[in-house]
């Protein structure tokens, strides 16, 4: 679940943890002033597995050969 940031009129910035389909907040949980949700940066993405050596995108393999093949990288 993703984490939001809200701000507060009285209170400041705080964050909660809520589903994407929950809708935001309207007021502030600890005094109950009106609250607006920020716009944050993400934390980006994280690769599993192999990630960039499993396949690069390049037009040349990975791993140095004359022509594309199939196969996992030769641990070049």
């Amino acid at each position: 679940m993703p984490t939001y940031t809200y701000a507060c009129e009285r209170c400041g910035e705080f964050e909660r943890v809520q589903d994407m389909s929950a809708p935001a907040l309207e007021t502030c949980p600890e005094c109950g002033a009106p609250v607006r949700r920020l716009l944050t940066p993400g934390s980006g993405h994280i690769i599993k597995g192999r990630g960039r050596e499993a396949h690069c995108g390049s037009p040349s393999p990975c791993c140095g050969r004359a022509e594309r093949c199939d196969k996992p990288p030769c641990g070049k």
